[in-house]
């Protein structure tokens, strides 16, 4: 039976990687794309930010089936902020202890409502691993054994027992597994505690020198993001030679590419893209704060405290606001307050929110669109997934056009189907906002990236990861619009194929 490998490279931008391909770069990616099936688009979710995106990949479900709405949200029920970072002041601000716990527990056991990738194969009678992962979960039981400076942080259990697949990888966490004989070596603070391409690729390897790939492996690389947040997305996709040197090693650990894919299908993509910010700081950051003056925003990480009105949860490109009166007309006056600034792209929101009807609404400063989902003779047009829509008022707000009864948005991709997947989450903000190319939504506390890159918007230039699948066997169908929902069924889809 073939093996399944599947590689995510946090934002992993399409154009970006093909055009330095197409000048001669990365052989080993451009070996790929000869012998395989490449995507140009695998289109991400909304918002297209890492947690949710990555756990889209983990369940192939939307945030309104999984739960996860974003890195930064409000969970309404228990009335706690729920802040999810992978930057090491972040990590820093909250305590490492906290950060570990969270990441540890509370993402993959508490916000997490769909079953993994992990959990429905192993319980479908194939073995998995994961590497460095943040999605992990399964329903193998693993006792963290906490490096000694952890132990010592505040707030951060000596020992704890996470559930994860049979293989699980995780930094500086899980070193020294009992099931495979791989050791991770790039650990400690100064290698982020574990989780770097680094290590991630060093544990891919060994795995490969061993031959101990289990049926279906997912391995984890984050740099890519870190590095276009810091420096542009199109600096960082020119520093992606060790992951290109990688997969040379892999292939010719197995002989060779050919040989390779003979044993493996191999799947690579991202979670989302990136696009570039204004180089202006004062410009490229859009203060929420400052936008809304006339109105008392909670504080960045904090409950709800006397006097507060709007509880904002910026996400880089988009950011959801809670409010705290469900007063319509003050609510209106908030959306006509966001769109003076030249700098907002679309407000999104339910249409009950303004007992407005069926449906989800976008404006803009130049339209409206109110739109659902229809059937019969109701549906005014189809998109590429089978999904029928009605709506009324201006499409041009999402780039809607419609041909032949179907739908395309080319600006702001399947953008119905994504915006439902998003709106329709239990913990979804009241309103969504998302910012135009160049900009980014900020809170006192939250750090804005002038001069390099972000995401999280509804935007092409956000939304766009690549997909690279090789060595799948022929019944495989592999989708002409793929999106990031559709990996986990497309890797299944390949160990059924080998196995039957």
């Amino acid at each position: 039976m073939k093996r399944v490998i599947l590689l995510v490279i946090d934002a992993l931008t399409a154009p970006l990687l093909f055009q330095e391909m197409d000048n001669g770069r990365y052989p080993h990616f451009e070996l790929l794309r000869q012998a395989g099936v490449v995507r140009e688009q695998c289109l991400s979710i909304f918002p297209s930010i890492t947690h949710a995106a990555l756990s889209s990949i983990a369940t192939g479900k939307y945030p309104a089936e999984h739960g996860v709405v974003g890195s930064h949200w409000f969970d309404m029920e228990n009335e706690k902020i729920v802040y999810f970072s992978g930057s090491l002041g972040m990590m820093l601000q909250v305590g490492v202890g906290n950060f570990f716990r969270e990441f540890l527990l509370e993402l993959n056991n508490d916000h997490l409502k769909a079953l993994t990738i992990f959990q429905q194969l192993e319980r479908a009678g194939y073995t998995t691993a994961c590497i460095n992962f943040p999605l992990y979960r399964g329903d193998v039981p693993h006792e963290v054994n906490m490096p000694l400076l952890l132990k010592w942080l505040p707030g951060l259990p000596a020992s704890t027992t996470v559930i994860g697949p049979k293989i699980l990888l995780l930094g500086d966490l899980l070193a020294n597994p009992e099931d495979v004989d791989v050791e991770a070596t790039y650990t400690g603070l100064v290698h982020w505690f574990g989780f770097t391409d680094q290590n991630s690729r060093d544990l891919v390897l060994q795995l490969a020198a061993r031959d101990e790939f289990p049926d279906f492996t997912l391995a984890y690389f984050p740099d890519n993001d870190d590095l276009a947040h810091r420096h542009g997305p199109a600096y960082s996709h020119q520093h992606l030679g060790h992951l290109d040197e990688m997969l040379g090693k892999l292939f010719a650990t197995y002989g060779g590419l050919n040989s390779f894919l003979e044993q493996f299908m191999l799947v690579i993509t991202g979670d989302h893209s990136q696009s570039a910010t204004s180089e202006d700081n004062q410009e490229e950051k859009i203060e929420l704060v400052e936008v809304l003056s006339d109105c008392r925003l909670a504080k960045a990480g904090h409950p709800w405290q006397d006097g507060d009105e709007i509880m904002p949860c910026p996400n880089l490109r988009s950011a959801q606001l809670y409010f705290r009166k469900m007063d319509q007309e003050w609510i209106r006056g908030i959306c006509n307050e966001l769109l003076n600034d030249e700098r907002v792209d679309q407000l999104i929101y339910r249409a009950d929110l303004f007992d407005e009807g069926n449906g989800y609404v976008v404006e803009t400063t130049n339209g409206r669109l109110q739109f659902w989902r229809a059937s019969g003779e109701e549906a005014m047009a189809a998109d590429h997934y089978g999904n029928t829509w009605a709506w009324q008022g201006d499409l041009a707000v999402v780039d809607g056009q419609v041909q032949d009864d179907c739908i395309t948005f080319p600006d702001y991709p399947n953008a119905f189907e994504r915006l439902v997947g998003a709106l329709d989450c239990h913990n979804s903000g009241h309103l969504w906002i998302t910012a135009k190319l160049g900009h980014e939504f900020v809170v006192p506390g939250v750090s804005p990236y002038p001069g390099g890159g972000s995401h999280a918007s509804l935007h092409r230039l956000d939304s766009e990861p690549p997909l690279f699948v090789a060595g799948a066997p022929e019944s495989v169908l592999i989708p002409d619009h793929p999106r990031i929902t559709d990996v986990l069924g497309l890797c299944r889809a390949g160990l059924e194929a080998s196995a039957a």
